[in-house]
């Protein structure tokens, strides 16, 4: 059974602060024109999505060049719920060898009304040593892997260093810790510094933790 951790995109939900908030609406309707066609206007960084490398790289890759690939296969999602901070006491004792994609649950309840400044960030020496073992997409509930007052962007300069990529506000709060399929596809936008995606997984037997 597969498990939606997307988040849903609303006139009401939370964008990062001075980001274009979601708006959605009808250009044509049904009644007067044949049929209903709507359109959106948003920040590519609402709700759940995909940083690509131009994000924070000016030469890096826009999102239709990042291999789409990357986004589909198993998962670990490892339950750090109540640290300020990911750091290597989190992961040094687990095996990420069964996957080249890990996600970090920070928190059992979302808010999808209201934009918390406060969250779990990720240190980079955990992004290093991830690379190190061959892990090459890491994914967070929070909407950033770097805290709200970090402008350097330790967590996102790891990720430009070791070639990783980023997924940001995930959905796990109806997720455990385990091995999981997933399913995360970016949209080819092209030139663009990330993608909304649509993300799933879905439990692999015999490989929770």
């Amino acid at each position: 059974m597969w498990i939606d951790i997307t988040m849903p995109l609303h006139k009401h939900m939370p964008v990062w602060p001075g980001d274009t908030p979601f708006t959605y609406k009808l250009d044509a309707t049904l009644e007067q024109d044949g049929a209903n066609v709507g359109q959106i206007q948003m920040s590519l960084h609402a709700g759940t999505h995909i940083d690509a490398p131009f994000h924070y790289d000016s030469f890096g890759k826009a999102i239709d060049a990042v291999p789409f690939e990357l986004f589909i296969g198993p998962a670990l999602v490892i339950d750090v719920v109540g640290a300020e901070q990911v750091t290597m006491q989190h992961i040094v004792d687990i095996d990420v060898s069964q996957t080249a994609r890990v996600l970090f649950k920070t928190k059992e309840a979302v808010d999808f009304y209201r934009f918390e400044q406060h969250y779990t960030d990720i240190h980079p020496a955990v992004i290093h040593f991830l690379h190190g073992q061959g892990v090459q997409v890491i994914g967070t509930d929070a909407p950033s892997i770097d805290a709200y007052s970090d402008e350097t962007l330790q967590g996102h300069m790891a990720c430009k260093e070791t070639g990783m990529f980023i997924i940001e506000n995930l959905v796990l709060k109806d997720v455990k810790a385990g091995i999981y399929d997933m399913i995360a596809m970016p949209l080819a936008i092209q030139g663009a510094d990330a993608s909304p995606v649509r993300a799933a997984l879905k439990p692999s037997t015999n490989h929770l933790l």
